[in-house]
């Protein structure tokens, strides 16, 4: 005859049993909704663009060089219905392929629906590679000097009573030609500006 107690066990074991998988059911339909409801929704990344670029105390002494860079970005949100917000937003100053400097910007940026923001960023060049310092100064000295600008910055999507999701994206902008004025120390980006191209995310 089997005790009373070990059925009072066995019932508990197979109630227990049963609420697991009540729970993971629940869980694995509500992910599923959430992931038809994004799908649904489709959100767009942000796109960008340089605006302007400009540089100043641009100097050579005893091989080094020095200077100060703005970048000028405007960062769009075309989605209609989903808002984002831009943070762990770093911003890179490159030539050559070579970092020269970086900088974060400080302040999550929010972009509503359907909308565009701007953002200034102060970079001050590092020390670089002497084949890069050369290469540089003479085109410095030709006028014209070839800089691109990376961004790495994390995303995160949010649209009404429904959970977050974040993408992780890399982004380029290349062949910016700041031309150089007399005197010659400070320079600005040729054209109306540029847009850049996401090479990479990852959610």
């Amino acid at each position: 005859m089997e005790h009373p107690s070990t059925r009072n066990i066995l019932s508990r074991s197979s109630d227990t049993g049963r609420l697991a998988l009540t729970v993971v059911s629940i869980f694995v339909l509500l992910m599923a909704v959430i992931g038809i409801a994004w799908f649904v929704m489709h959100p767009h990344d942000p796109s960008f663009a340089v605006t302007s670029l400009s540089v100043s105390n641009f100097t050579v002494s005893d091989s080094q060089i020095t200077s100060m860079y703005e970048v000028r970005l405007t960062v769009t949100n075309q989605n209609k219905k989903i808002q984002l917000i831009l943070d762990d937003f770093i911003v890179v100053i490159l030539y050559s392929e070579v970092v020269l400097s970086m900088a974060e910007v400080q302040q999550p940026l929010l972009l509503v629906k359907m909308s565009n923001k701007s953002v200034n960023v102060e970079l001050v060049m590092k020390n670089s590679v002497k084949l890069v310092q050369e290469n540089l100064v003479k085109e410095w000295n030709k006028g014209v000097v070839n800089f691109d600008v990376k961004m790495v910055v994390r995303v995160r999507f949010e649209a009404g009573i429904w959970p977050s999701k974040e993408k992780i994206l890399c982004v380029y902008c290349e062949e910016l030609d700041v031309e150089f004025y007399s005197p010659k120390n400070t320079g600005k980006l040729t054209g109306i500006g540029k847009n850049c191209h996401i090479v990479d995310a990852k959610p």
